[in-house]
């Protein structure tokens, strides 16, 4: 994490005077900056992906309701006789049916049954009340899931950033790690001299000094939009 390099740079920041030390610091340093501007990003990124679920289930809401109306002035029309043509033709599907499926769905059926309000046979009536607010929900609908699945992609690039960040880190710290124990074996000081610039990492079951453990990835890679 970005604390974990933060750590391991102030230690090494730590050791004034010693140049031969303090020239270990640049990578990490860079190392983090890196990591906090991606941690930035991962913000952003966690903001809109709730803000493009919440758009999906809103504009998934009102569909349901505009469809919702159609139905309810048909059934009207045909004095609640759902074998009428008029009703079979514009719902041969329950309507239970249509406004449970997710938004993406959806939006097929109402292209269909849009085609079917424009129809000849069509009352004018229901035409008039239902055809434009049935295509601007369809409209916010097309948009709202286009902007999910941009979003999704965005997730993808940003779980590829992190994957590879976390692979940068682990090689500019085992590289830092290498370095001081060459300079602690120059200067024969102990082992513990090299572990205290290592802070977090946990010694093996068998007394010696693990290598620095893995970077984790800052969070996990957001899950994925649901459809």
């Amino acid at each position: 994490t970005a604390v974990s390099t933060r750590t391991y740079w102030a230690q090494i920041a730590a050791t004034d005077g010693d140049k031969e030390i303090g020239a270990l610091v640049a990578g990490p340093r860079k190392l983090l900056a890196k990591w906090e501007a991606l941690d930035a990003d991962k913000r952003v990124q966690q903001r809109a992906t709730l803000h493009a679920n919440a758009l999906v289930a809103l504009r998934d809401v009102g569909l349901d309701n505009k469809t919702t109306d159609l139905h309810n002035d048909t059934i009207g029309l045909v004095r609640q006789d759902r074998r009428a043509t008029l009703f079979k033709r514009l719902f041969p599907k329950p309507l239970s049916k249509v406004v449970s499926m997710a938004l993406e769905s959806q939006l097929g059926v109402t292209r269909t049954l849009l085609i079917q309000v424009s129809h000849a046979d069509t009352p004018l009536s229901l035409k008039k009340a239902h055809e434009q607010p049935l295509t601007d929900a369809l409209t916010a609908g097309d948009a709202a899931i286009k902007q999910r699945e941009a979003v999704k992609a965005a997730n993808v690039q940003l779980a590829l950033r992190i994957q590879a960040l976390r692979e940068e880190a682990n090689n500019i710290l085992l590289s830092v790690e290498g370095q001081l124990k060459t300079i602690a074996g120059q200067r024969r000081l102990p082992v513990g001299y090299v572990n205290a610039f290592f802070p977090e990492s946990k010694k093996s079951s068998g007394g010696k000094k693990a290598a620095p453990a893995p970077l984790p990835i800052p969070v996990a890679p957001p899950a994925p939009l649901g459809t």
